[in-house]
């Protein structure tokens, strides 16, 4: 599934709010001010350039003169055409222009960028560049017989042959006896396998009913035609043949009917509901939901992901307040 330019602004201020965490912003990223963001991208082309680089700076000052170099465009431009990005970084602005979020993926060095029609990015792009472990080689093992056998290994020399003698009345006792013990302890080693192969058939059972308890307690319910209904807080699976008043009919689709519910308890929603949350503003209220889509009731409504701005305007505030 393609990504939509609405999950790669999730992705890059996913990002930038991770450097802001780990102190590793740039320093016109960390004091923010027109000017300073002015600056920061002026030192950011001393860096180097890329080709898309230079396609967002261009598209952000709108200068499309090719004689300037991109340290000048960007000192030329108008400090104030970077005041509404600072706004939306500090949260006093909901949505802001794709053109500012491309410059932001650019100040701190968003991998994959710019955003395409029709590219699928990671979900993750920053765990999936740090979680990579290089420079490691598997261990290596030496087998029981493996090595070079002719690189001096002690020669252990031959038991002496002896002669088979007679045995006395008190040697014959002592191997029966031996004999009789030999027995005793096979029977006793025979014990602890016969209980271990019980536990093991046991595990197996029990493993397997629970398997089917899992899938059956998970899978949901088949109905002859296949749809769905919103009721309150969820959907709920419904043949299609079947009417309920006040309810749309739609087709079953079995990720919603497990994944799409709306939070009663907006409450309980923090900082890192930020990518697992999306919302919309109903009716001039704020509705919470588990996964991204259109509004169940409100149709081509399409819900937004939820930002670090909603939750302090309509969530964090009514807690401090209380």
């Amino acid at each position: 599934m393609t990504t939509s330019f609405i999950d790669y602004e999730r992705l890059v201020l996913q990002a930038y709010e991770q450097k802001q965490v780990d102190n590793t912003l740039p320093h016109g990223l960390k004091h923010l001010t027109p000017a300073r963001l002015k600056e920061e991208c002026v030192m950011r082309c001393s860096k180097g350039l890329s080709k898309r680089d230079e396609k967002v700076i261009r598209d952000f000052s709108g200068d499309l003169n090719e004689s300037r170099t991109y340290p000048v465009i960007i000192q030329q431009c108008d400090t104030d055409k970077f005041r509404p990005l600072v706004n939306f970084l500090k949260g006093r602005s909901e949505n802001t222009d794709p053109k500012n979020i491309e410059l932001l993926a650019w100040l701190i060095d968003f991998p994959d960028r710019p955003w395409e029609i029709g590219k699928v990015y990671p979900t993750n792009l920053m765990e999936s560049d740090t979680g990579r472990i290089t420079g490691e080689n598997p261990p290596t093992s030496l087998s029981a017989t493996g090595g070079n056998k002719t690189t001096g290994n002690p020669v252990i020399p031959e038991d002496p042959i002896t002669p088979n003698l007679p045995e006395s009345p008190k040697e014959k006792e002592s191997q029966d006896a031996n004999a009789m013990g030999t027995s005793n302890q096979e029977k006793l080693r025979r014990k602890p396998a016969k209980r271990l192969a019980a536990a093991i058939m046991l595990s197996l059972a029990l493993g397997t009913g629970g398997t089917w308890w899992w899938m059956d307690k998970n899978q949901p319910p088949n109905h002859n035609g296949g749809c769905m209904y919103w009721m309150e807080d969820h959907y709920e699976p419904i043949a299609c043949n079947q009417k309920i008043h006040n309810a749309v009919i739609i087709a079953l689709d079995t990720v919603k009917l497990k994944n799409f519910k709306k939070i009663t308890m907006p409450d309980t929603i923090t900082y890192l509901a930020i990518g697992k949350v999306w919302y919309a503003k109903i009716d001039s209220k704020i509705e919470y939901y588990t996964s991204e889509g259109d509004h169940p009731v409100v149709f081509g409504r399409r819900l937004k992901p939820i930002t670090k701005y909603i939750i302090d305007k309509y969530i964090r505030s009514g807690t401090i307040a209380e």
